[in-house]
């Protein structure tokens, strides 16, 4: 069985598809820092501990302090790269962050599954609620590496040369041999 991953032309429908990577970039990258000054003021307001309670790509979990900066931290060093690799054009800045995506989404999700497992049959409302952050989330996620992925292949049909050899499309009916 085969699947074809789809390719997209635009964003959303109506943004050019570099405009859309870039539009999505700043609000992604607008969103992280919001997210980094929540867990600034948290940490602050409850004192100082090394434990805090973390939303990370839609996911909640409890971990140190320093952990917690270093996630966010990547993520808007990512975000940064991805900005300016759509800026300029530059399809090994965009490989990077389409690498380092995949990759912590995939591990956003194993987290999840593992996390969240023990806690399925507990509290049906709470895990509703998580399960249907989380997956929007990922969604979102998903959509911008496929956002990604589609200028990668643009880029890359855009600098192969191709030349077609119109005179082998060419068809010669032979005319039929009367007796």
């Amino acid at each position: 069985m085969r699947i074809e991953i789809p390719e997209f032309r635009r964003c959303c429908c109506c943004f050019p598809l570099r405009r859309g990577i870039i539009v999505l970039g700043y609000i992604n990258l607008a969103f992280s820092i919001f997210l980094v000054v929540i867990e600034i003021v948290v940490s602050e307001h409850y004192g100082k501990t090394n434990y805090t309670v973390v939303l990370y790509k839609g996911l909640i979990f409890f971990s140190q302090l320093w952990f917690a900066y270093i996630l966010f931290a990547s993520e808007i060093l990512f975000n940064i790269i991805l900005l300016v690799g759509a800026h300029m054009k530059k399809k090994g800045l965009l490989q990077v962050f389409y690498y380092y995506w995949i990759t912590m989404t995939l591990a956003t999700l194993v987290t999840f599954v593992i996390l969240r497992t023990e806690h399925l049959f507990r509290n049906y409302g709470n895990y509703f609620l998580e399960s249907c952050f989380f997956l929007s989330n990922i969604a979102i996620q998903v959509y911008l590496i496929l956002l990604v992925r589609s200028e990668l292949l643009k880029r890359r049909q855009r600098n192969c040369i191709s030349f077609v050899n119109q005179a082998a499309e060419v068809i010669v009916d032979t005319p039929e041999q009367t007796r």
